[in-house]
């Protein structure tokens, strides 16, 4: 069974990073998909690939976590 400690909040923390990364991201979907002016049209493809990168980093930061925390319950279950 799982213990609650200090790495359960960390992973709450990321968590919810990972919400407001994937809600700004979807938000400059958005905004991609209104402006047609050229220059604008270029900002916010930088801006959604930058807030899909950041989606994706902290996905991944969150699977490595949960990967360590199944190592360690493991082990305390021995």
């Amino acid at each position: 069974m799982f213990t609650f400690n200090r790495s359960d909040q960390e992973l709450r923390e990321m968590i919810d990073n990972l919400n407001t990364a994937h809600r700004e991201w979807k938000a400059k979907e958005e905004i991609f998909k209104e402006v047609v002016d050229p220059d604008l049209v270029d900002i916010a493809i930088y801006e959604m690939e930058a807030s899909k990168i950041k989606y994706t980093y902290l996905l991944k930061r969150i699977k490595r976590q949960l990967g360590k925390e199944r190592i360690m319950a493991d082990n305390k279950a021995e």
